[in-house]
This record gives C-alpha cells, structure tokens and sequence, in this order.
C-alpha cells in the first residue's frame, strides 16, 4: 500500500514539473520574441540639429538676399522640427566667392548664394536690359534650356542651383548730374572688370575704370573717379551716399543672388528632405522679394536724407545704346539659336 502511494507521488511530483517547465519554456519563447519585434514598432526619430547646413554669402544684415536666408533658416528648422540646423555666415565670413564655391563643391558649406553662379551661361542673363524683372530669372531656370546648364554645373562643380534671392537693380552713384546719356559722355566710373559692365558703360559713353571694391570711396574722394555702379543697397552699405551727390536710376542691370547646394549633401537627404529644402527657398525668396521692396524705399530715404538728388532719364536711348551688347555678348555665349531662346524668355513668351 505504501508502494503504492510513493509512486502516486512521484507521478504527480514529474507532472508538476513538467507543467512548471513548459510554461518556464513559453514564457521565455514569448519574451525572447517581443524583445527581437521591439526595435520593429519604436523606429528611434531623427535627433534635433542631426542634419547641419552651412549656409554662406557675401550680403550682410539688412540686404534682401541675407533677410531671405534668415527667413529660410527660420522656416526649415520650424518644420524639420529641429532635426534641420541652419548655420549662417553672412559678409563673406567664410572667404570669397571662389572660395566658398570651392567648399560647397566639397560639402564643406552645404549652401551658399551669390550673384555669380560659376557657370557662364547663368550669369550672362544679366546683359545690359536683356531681363526686365527677377521673375524672368526663375521662368529661364525652370526651362528646358535653364535644366540643362543647371545640369552642367552639377557635373562639373558638384554644385545644384535651386533657387534666387533678390538684389534692387543697378543703378550709378556719382558727383555729376545725369539727365540723359550726353551726360556720361567721357565720365570716368568704376565698374566691375567683367565685360558685360565693361561693354555697357562704353556704350553709354563713358570711360569705365575697374577697381576692386575696396579702393572705390577713396576713389571718389580723391576724384580718380567721378562715381560708379552698384545696387542701391550697396550704395549705403559702403557708403558711397556720403561721397557722392546723385542718384541716377540707369537700373542698366537687374542680377539676382544665386542659391547652390552641394549635390554631396543634397543627394544624401531623404525625398522629404530635399523637397523640404525647396521649398523653404522658395518661400524665403518670396520673403524676400516683399522685404526688397520696403529696403529699397528705405535706402532711397537715406541717401536723400544725406543730400543726394535722385536724376530719372527716360532709358529708352539707354536700351537701344546696349543693343550690340546684348547682341554680340549674347550669341558669343549661347550661340544664335540659344541667344533666341532667351530673348523670347525676356519677352515674357
């Protein structure tokens, strides 16, 4: 009888056993799977500040095409939720235009605007009178021949240009009054050494005389020259308002500032990422655009404030004097077939 008992315990002491570990077995079967399945359902987020842009320029506080930068910055880094951070370098902090062209090329700076785009038949839309208005700039560029020099640049520089940001015309600052073009006639003016200013001012009849920027206010001090080019906003910022007497609104040139990334860094962003970019440039140049309009009043005030007269020719003989310019520069460029194509961008066709 006792036998009989002691193998009745035995029996149920194994099946408990084998109860406690089968279920030992399930738990650690279930826990080993939910800890594989975890990383699964909570994907780690971007961490703020996680993707850095280096956006530099020549323009400094105040001017259009910094306000624009700051706006874009405002805006990227609001809807990437922070995971975007802008870093501005504004005044050439981060060494010349050639200079920064260089790092962006490398992805050294992610972004930088300037007015020269390094490809020459992008700048070369600024020809004296060719476009009427910094609309036209962005119409050339979405076209089908605008793609394809913006394609050059990304083969040969590793640089995209996405976008502009604006600058006021160009107009002439100078110590003599100009009602009309016999006005300029033999008037010693500093201007850039590219041919395009070069060949407009001797088409106004003047004598141009390139400098670098530095030497232009004692210049005009000193009477080596009687006054020079720039936009309106540059006039202050140097200011050439307290050298010169007169304002003349020849607005010879309209030039935007051109936005380039790095195609490195723009290929490394996600699809969501690099419309984002667009986006906020595009909404920044619009920014940027209204801003425009206010600064220029606002510069126009500073320079009457400090005696300036503001001279408004009629510009019509100014237009038809540039025509061989723009004529002869511009098939130079783009070849009689390409230089057609943008003269029916210019008139709005």
């Amino acid at each position: 009888m006792k036998t009989k008992k002691l193998v009745a315990i035995v029996t149920l002491l194994v099946m408990l056993a084998s109860l406690i570990v089968g279920c030992s077995a399930k738990t650690a079967t279930t826990t080993t799977t939910t800890a594989t399945e975890a990383p699964k359902a909570e994907a780690e987020a971007p961490k703020k500040g996680s993707i850095q842009i280096k956006y530099s320029t020549w323009a400094g506080e105040g001017e259009a095409a910094y306000e624009g930068m700051k706006k874009f910055k405002e805006l990227i880094e609001a809807e990437s939720n922070g995971v975007i951070e802008v870093l501005l370098y504004p005044s050439d902090q981060a060494g010349s235009t050639n200079e920064q062209v260089e790092q962006v090329s490398m992805n050294q700076l992610q972004m930088m605007s300037s007015g020269d785009p390094g490809i020459k038949e992008l700048e070369y839309l600024c020809l004296p009178y060719l476009f009427d208005s910094l609309d036209k700039y962005t119409t050339f560029m979405e076209s089908e021949v605008g793609q394809k020099y913006i394609e050059q640049g990304i083969a040969s520089r590793k640089t995209r240009i996405i976008d502009t940001l604006p600058r006021s015309p160009r107009i002439i600052s100078c110590n003599f009054p100009v009602n009309s073009l016999a006005d300029l006639k033999n008037r010693k003016l500093r201007s850039p050494e590219k041919d395009y200013y070069v060949e407009t001012f001797k088409a106004f009849g003047a004598n141009p005389t390139p400098m670098s920027m530095g030497e232009v206010y004692s210049a005009m001090q000193t009477g080596v020259v009687e006054g020079q080019e720039n936009p309106i906003e540059t006039i202050v910022s140097y200011g050439f308002h307290n050298v010169n007497k007169y304002l003349v609104m020849s607005n010879h040139i309209i030039k935007p500032a051109f936005v380039m990334i790095s195609e490195t860094f723009y290929q490394s962003l996600t699809p969501e990422y690099q419309a984002l970019v667009l986006d906020c440039c595009k909404r920044a140049r619009e920014y940027a655009n209204e801003y425009l309009t206010t600064a220029i009043e606002r510069d126009l005030k500073t320079c009457t404030d400090a005696g300036m007269t503001v001279c408004e020719p009629d510009l019509t003989e100014w237009k038809e004097a540039t025509q061989s310019v723009r004529d002869t520069l511009g098939v130079k460029v783009w070849g009689e077939d390409g230089y057609e194509a943008i003269k029916k961008i210019a008139a709005g066709n």
